[in-house]
């Protein structure tokens, strides 16, 4: 069962996402109808601990085992999707991939894209949480916990 909770007010979701870095840039999900992108992951089962949950995704998305991991920071995020609040707590960890994005057997999604992109062009997409971006660029020191309100279209 998916840490997901469904309330009067919105919902609260328990996530994990990865920061993934391979051989072009930084792997992302592109999100083809409301065109953003975020870092790959999902969201943590009942009684799963975080580190396992990345793992887990690594392997559901994009078909590969993972243990070079490790926990970058804690990002509390409020905002709106579809006409819900979220309050969403993402816990990030940092992959390193041997391979490219590109080489990877990756099913075909007709919601969204796996993109890799290039550190040059990271200031110009529209990645959510913006956090995210931040501490990929390294325009912020990394820290235990941020809270990040945003609201994406």
């Amino acid at each position: 069962m998916d840490l997901s909770i469904k309330s009067g007010d919105g919902m609260l979701n328990i996530r994990v996402g990865a920061i993934i870095k391979d051989k072009h840039g930084y792997c992302f999900h592109y999100d083809k109808k409301h065109e953003y992108y975020t870092l790959i992951g999902g969201r943590v089962k009942y009684y799963e601990s975080s580190d396992s949950a990345i793992k887990r995704e690594i392997k559901e998305e994009l078909g590969i085992e993972c243990d070079d991991i490790y926990f970058v920071s804690t990002i509390q995020n409020f905002f709106e999707y579809e006409s819900t609040s979220y309050h969403e707590i993402l816990f990030i960890y940092h992959v390193t991939l041997k391979e490219s994005l590109n080489d990877l057997n990756i099913p075909n999604n007709p919601k969204i894209d796996y993109v890799s992109v290039g550190i040059s062009n990271i200031p110009e997409i529209n990645l959510h949480p913006r956090k995210a971006k931040e501490i990929i660029l390294k325009k912020i020191d990394v820290q235990p916990l941020f809270i990040n309100r945003d609201n994406p279209k």
